[in-house]
């Protein structure tokens, strides 16, 4: 039912936008993406994919080599760290990025693919013009949490252009310098946090990647509900 509802939402959206390229995102597996206590969602700037027309979720967990496998081997060791903690996982296999992304969503800000580096003025003119569809997207889900990969630049668009602003709440910052704030969604009690945090592409370090790790697993004790996660 969720996947149908995204299929419409994309089908409508490159129509009603006149794209004739999308790289849709979304729920890896929705049947898992129900069964979690918590919901995460994470906001990324672009695909690297100059005039794609793919399903990015279905495309990912098969597994094509190239520059996404340090992205994604990321953000499934941040999902782990966000739902279940434990020691740093250094190396992640298929079978463990398989596992990790079936239990979250991610949002591109810029559906239609870019260069190997995102435009941050063509980012926001498209967020701005799109913004009721991610806005529209972002509902769907209502997720307990949002994880902005990008540093400031996603999280800033989300709080200046794309969430309601009746909804927002002041900045904050984690115990560890984090910066985020809080919105609402209808079909959510609760605030949800949203937080900026550093982009899974970056080149670094085994020693980076761990220190990521435990913040990321901080940001969770901090601010997530306490529940069973998974």
């Amino acid at each position: 039912m969720l996947k149908e509802q995204e299929q419409q939402l994309f089908q409508r959206w490159k129509k009603e936008q006149g794209y004739t390229s999308f790289l849709s995102d979304g729920i890896f597996d929705e049947s898992l993406w129900e069964q979690q206590s918590v919901k995460v969602t994470f906001v990324l700037k672009e695909a690297n994919w100059e005039n794609g027309n793919a399903d990015l979720c279905q495309w990912l967990l098969e597994e094509h080599k190239g520059s996404y496998w340090k992205t994604w081997n990321n953000i499934a060791r941040w999902t782990q760290a966000l739902l279940a903690g434990g020691e740093y996982p250094r190396y992640v296999s298929k079978s463990d990025k398989t596992y990790w992304l079936s239990r979250v969503s991610f949002v591109n800000l810029k559906k239609v693919g870019g260069g190997c580096q995102a435009d941050g003025k063509v980012l926001r003119e498209f967020a701005v013009k799109d913004a009721p569809y991610l806005r529209e997207q972002l509902s769907l889900y209502a997720p307990d949490i949002v994880i902005c990969c990008g540093w400031w630049v996603v999280a800033d668009i989300l709080y200046q252009h794309v969430l309601s602003k009746d909804t927002l709440t002041p900045w904050e910052k984690t115990s560890h310098g984090f910066d985020y704030f809080y919105t609402r969604f209808e079909e959510k009690e609760a605030p949800v946090p949203v937080v900026s945090f550093y982009h899974p592409q970056r080149i670094a370090s085994h020693t980076v990647f761990e220190e990521w790790y435990d913040r990321m697993r901080e940001i969770g004790g901090e601010l997530l509900p306490k529940k069973n996660f998974l």
